[in-house]
């Protein structure tokens, strides 16, 4: 099995670990191309689940895989990088940050002669994946897939009748920036329960949607593949309103399409082969034109 340990250095200096299977065989795909998979909230790249499948079956299929850490990964890390060791993880990460880190990952990959990536995330991933290329598109990312990526509508958590829990999350958050504990981490239950900062709290949560993915969309210039389940459209507000908003984008951006897969929830609990599935036809279909 062809696979190595591999790191990036980000601009502003961070190391980050992750794996690379090469594409090997006589029924590899082309040699040139591969597929950069991106772990959500608190995990990492060498995490089960959904994107193990996705790198399992992509190996099979004779695809190239790389499985990166952000600076986001497990709930509390510590990043390395210069003379200095910072607080990482999903309690401390900012996730504006991701710019930086998807961007080393991919220069990376150039480096190491390949020229096309698939830049897929799944949950938070998603996000970061949708978020780096609106801000900081790289030339060589020739296709964003995102994997029941969560919206950041504080309006969408505001009105759900899940909302009181986030309500006072919101407000406890609120009053610890203004008593200068911004930095200090509480324990939220909702949108899911985690440890983070109360000014990552309002960051990612606050009224300015900075990290809603929808309205990034537009700015995308690469072919994008959204797979949602719709277990979750049913149960929770970051994922409800994401079908009729596609829908409605897909009327003036015909390289945008959406994928439901009935039943399924975020993690895709027994449906794990259906994500990847979904994907490799959908971007052998992007790769021949007929998208």
């Amino acid at each position: 099995m062809n696979v190595e340990l591999i790191r990036a250095k980000t601009a502003d200096g961070v190391l980050l670990d992750g794996s690379l299977h090469r594409a090997e065989g006589p029924t590899a795909s082309s040699r040139s191309t591969v597929w950069l998979l991106v772990h959500g909230t608190g995990s990492n790249f060498y995490s089960s689940g959904v994107l193990q499948t996705f790198a399992e079956q992509l190996v099979r299929g004779g695809h190239s895989v790389a499985r990166i850490n952000t600076r986001g990964h497990d709930i509390i890390s510590s990043l390395s990088g210069g003379r200095t060791s910072l607080s990482g993880g999903a309690a401390f990460e900012s996730i504006s940050d991701c710019v930086h880190d998807l961007r080393a990952w991919v220069d990376e990959l150039i480096r190491r002669d390949f020229s096309r990536v698939v830049l897929v995330g799944h949950s938070m991933g998603g996000v970061k994946a949708i978020f780096s290329q609106a801000h900081d598109p790289h030339p060589n990312v020739v296709a964003v897939i995102g994997v029941s990526p969560p919206r950041f509508c504080h309006a969408e958590w505001q009105s759900s009748p899940q909302a009181a829990l986030f309500r006072d999350h919101f407000r406890h958050a609120t009053e610890m920036i203004k008593s200068g504990r911004g930095d200090e981490l509480m324990l939220v239950q909702q949108p899911l329960p985690l440890w983070l900062t109360a000014s990552g709290f309002l960051a990612k949560y606050g009224l300015h949607d900075e990290y809603d993915f929808v309205p990034l969309l537009p700015r995308l210039t690469c072919p994008t593949l959204l797979i949602i389940g719709t277990g979750s459209v049913e149960s929770s507000p970051a994922f409800e309103s994401t079908p009729v908003a596609v829908d409605e984008l897909r009327k003036t951006h015909a390289d945008l399409r959406l994928q439901l897969v009935p039943g399924a929830n975020t993690g895709y609990s027994g449906l794990l082969d259906v994500p990847v599935r979904l994907a490799r036809e959908w971007f052998a279909s992007v790769a021949s034109g007929d998208v």
